[in-house]
């Protein structure tokens, strides 16, 4: 045997699905990540959609593939629930103050 042989040995075929099958979460996500962008570009190029409703569509999409990208490429999926609610909370401080701010515009708008 060789000295690379023995340094770097050869993957097994169990190696190989077991690496295909920690892979597939991952393949899976981007795929629905894709699709979820072709919805909003279907959202805005599409006419028949009122202003307000296609506004709605376009941020829950946007909170979707976020919390697709969060769970899976930021492996918060497997972690625990302290550390799941350490990256939620700085969210909900401007989350807070967006909604706080789109309601006095729309309350001064109403005026």
């Amino acid at each position: 045997m060789s000295d690379k042989e023995i340094l770097q040995p050869a993957m097994s075929s169990a190696g190989q699905v077991k690496a295909a099958r920690e892979r597939a979460p991952y393949l899976v996500a981007f795929a629905v990540l894709i699709a979820l962008t072709l919805v909003e570009i279907g959202v805005v190029r599409s006419g028949g959609i009122p202003h307000r409703a296609a506004v709605v569509a376009l941020i829950a999409l946007a909170l979707a593939k976020a919390a697709l990208i969060a769970l899976f490429y930021m492996h918060l999926r497997y972690e625990t629930r302290i550390l799941k609610l350490t990256v939620l909370g700085p969210l909900v401080a401007p989350a807070v103050y967006a909604l706080l701010l789109m309601l006095d515009a729309a309350r001064r708008h109403a005026s």
